[in-house]
């Protein structure tokens, strides 16, 4: 290669000069502003307040406060961000089920967005990502960042994201499927390849989504038992009579006012 050769341009390692950015403004800025307000009206169109039941992927949550809460149906307090997290997650999954259709190609080893009841009034069901017939598997996706994927890979899944798969296991082989194995699919968010994903799995277990639903009907109970009244303020106070978890970081009610749930306490 000649000293001249333009290729050499690309093959330099000389990092570039550190320059301030240009912060934005005037159309660019108003722009920028309208197309968040946009998407936050888009992805906000749904009212999720008015969801009356729970669903597999809350009740694994070592919380029974959070447990509590959601089921005495208390507003959130914590809007938890722009919802461009949990937007992408749900792109990637409708894109994900396009794949794994186009796979099956009508033969039926595979099955996507597959909606499965439960045997329970309070959690009716939930809708699992992917069943393979073949491996007698269901697989449910988890777009995680670097850190949850390095967690994963260390000490395998959270509480939630076990008894999440456990329960759409129990959903399948109620609706006459056989399921040996659950799959949890860490897909890497900031990762420029696949390299880096990780599956995590174990034999599937009817007795760990029957204890996990078991434990929702105790809380309710309890609930039932004090009495929950009609006001928020007295909801408030049963709530509190719940242990905590450290498990706040993504909760609806984590906040530090009394106008939900006072955060973790230890």
């Amino acid at each position: 290669m000649t000293p001249d050769d333009p290729d050499d341009f690309y093959r330099d390692d000389t990092p570039p000069p550190r320059r301030k950015s240009e912060p934005m403004e005037g159309f660019a800025a108003e722009l920028a502003g309208r197309i968040r307000e946009l998407f936050f009206q888009y992805t906000n169109r749904l009212d999720r307040s008015q969801q009356k039941h729970l669903g597999p992927s809350e009740i694994g949550t070592p919380c029974d406060r959070r447990l509590a809460m959601s089921l005495m149906g208390m507003p959130a307090v914590n809007p938890g961000g722009d919802n461009w997290a949990s937007w992408k997650g749900t792109q990637i999954h409708r894109g994900l089920a396009e794949m794994i259709d186009w796979a099956n190609a009508n033969s039926g080893r595979y099955a996507t967005e597959m909606r499965v009841a439960l045997p329970s009034e309070r959690v009716p069901g939930g809708t699992l990502d992917w069943l393979d017939r073949t491996l007698l598997m269901v697989g449910d996706w988890k777009l995680l960042g670097s850190s949850s994927l390095s967690k994963l890979r260390l000490d395998g899944p959270p509480p939630r994201y076990r008894i999440q798969a456990h329960c759409y296991g129990l959903g399948a082989t109620r609706a006459g499927e056989r399921i040996e194995h659950v799959a949890i699919i860490g897909m890497p968010a900031e990762a420029q390849s696949l390299n880096s994903l990780y599956v995590w799995a174990e034999p599937y277990s009817e007795q760990v989504a029957l204890d996990a639903l078991a434990r929702v009907d105790r809380i309710a109970e309890q609930i039932g038992t004090v009495g929950n009244g009609r006001g928020e303020a007295n909801k408030r106070l049963l709530a509190l009579a719940f242990p905590t978890a450290d498990d706040c970081k993504f909760c609806s009610w984590h906040t530090k006012t009394k106008s939900g749930c006072n955060g973790h306490q230890s």
